[in-house]
């Protein structure tokens, strides 16, 4: 069995803009036989309110979902408690929608970038706090909001 279940007390929305990201990472969840469903543009009316059911009742652990599934369908999810991106999502809005989506209590939002992702990134978060982040030498930063 993979570490994976014992390191994520949460249900993450897991998002993903790459297609080619999204297909690997199906397939090692697949493999390692977590219990996730999949979004993405592909996916039909009745697929999308059957896994956004799931999901909010708790029958399905992790979610993963495309950025194109985001920029051509836009529904809400609800019970999100963590949303990962993956990496820096190519539209910011993609970003913004997500977090809004985090209305639990405790909920938390982790975004993987690395210094190459500085056009992305600047979208996210903005010049100043971008050029903050990609010249640190800290390994993980933690932002918070009210």
């Amino acid at each position: 069995s993979s570490g994976i279940n014992a390191e994520c007390p949460l249900r993450p929305g897991i998002v993903i803009p790459s297609y080619y990201d999204y297909v690997r990472i199906r397939n090692y969840f697949k493999k390692e036989n977590l219990k996730f469903s999949q979004l993405s543009e592909n996916s039909t009316n009745k697929q999308i309110t059957n896994i956004r059911r799931d999901f909010a009742e708790g029958n399905v652990k992790y979610l993963l979902t495309t950025e194109r599934f985001f920029f051509f369908k836009r529904y809400k999810l609800r019970k999100v408690e963590q949303v990962v991106f993956y990496e820096c999502p190519v539209y910011a809005e993609c970003y913004t929608h997500y977090l809004n989506m985090l209305t639990e209590e405790g909920a938390l939002s982790t975004l993987l970038y690395n210094k190459l992702d500085g056009e992305k990134l600047v979208r996210v978060v903005g010049d100043e706090q971008c050029k903050q982040l990609i010249n640190s030498q800290q390994s993980t930063h933690v932002l918070m909001s009210e």
